[in-house]
């Protein structure tokens, strides 16, 4: 059986579900046909002079950013207020590195539809799945990112939140179609990281480990910044990568 583990011979998924065009609408379209739809999934940095990925930022480089991730919601327009809103589900990513600069997406059948807003949960990672060079201390956790300061002092960043993250429309609702269905999910390690006060990190043999045992406090930073720090975008092109042209449709807060 496959694991939920991506594998470098494995298309890892990538948010690139084509939720574009604003509108006002009113959910899926009953008695359309299906289209087959993808949703790419990629760590990024907005302010890379400062913090890069795998590049050399002036105050941190994010070398990996391991999560693991639950399946996705889609929730039809006009439902977003309601208890249990009518929505379609995307099936779950699972356990992946969303810096290593592969394509992680899922691929999955669509009616075309107008939603308003876009559910992603987090899971602890159990252990059954720690294999496939997904790091042993990922383990009961959701989140890890390793990387290093500019004077090369190494870090760590260890989380167990399990939110689930909504990403509300930007301009009421937005449309999955046959001709828009590709979209990413990005996840903004500058807005993630920026603010925390590294200068004043404990440091133990060299080295920065903030968890729920060590500097608790730029852990609950990164925390807070979490759910601002993921978006979604459309992918005109496919390719599990912001395009030089952006247009965001989704964003948390």
């Amino acid at each position: 059986m496959l694991s939920r583990v991506f594998r470098s011979t494995y298309r890892v998924f990538a948010v690139a579900l084509a939720a574009l065009a604003p509108g006002c609408g009113s959910g899926t379209e009953t008695g359309n046909p299906s289209f087959q739809a993808e949703l790419s999934y990629s760590a990024y940095s907005s302010a890379p002079q400062l913090i890069g990925v795998r590049d050399l930022g002036n105050q941190v480089v994010v070398d990996s950013v391991w999560l693991d991730l639950d399946a996705v919601r889609l929730v039809e327009a006009g439902q977003c207020a309601a208890t249990d809103p009518a929505a379609v589900s995307v099936p779950a990513l699972g356990i992946g590195d969303h810096a290593s600069g592969r394509h992680n997406a899922t691929q999955f059948a669509l009616p075309r539809g107008e939603y308003c807003a876009l559910d992603l949960p987090l899971l602890r990672a159990p252990r059954d799945q720690i294999e496939g060079g997904v790091p042993q201390e990922l383990e009961r956790h959701s989140i890890m990112l390793a990387g290093s300061l500019a004077d090369g002092t190494p870090f760590t960043l260890l989380s167990a939140a399990t939110p689930t993250v909504r990403l509300t429309a930007d301009s009421g609702s937005f449309e999955l179609s046959r001709t828009q269905a590709e979209t990413l999910i990005t996840f903004d390690v500058a807005i993630w990281l920026a603010d925390l006060d590294w200068a004043n990190a404990t440091r133990v043999g060299g080295a920065i480990a903030i968890s729920t045992q060590e500097n608790v406090a730029l852990l609950a930073g990164f925390e807070s910044n979490l759910a601002r720090g993921i978006a979604l975008y459309r992918d005109a092109d496919g390719d599990g990568k912001l395009d030089d042209v952006r247009v965001r449709l989704a964003h948390g807060e």
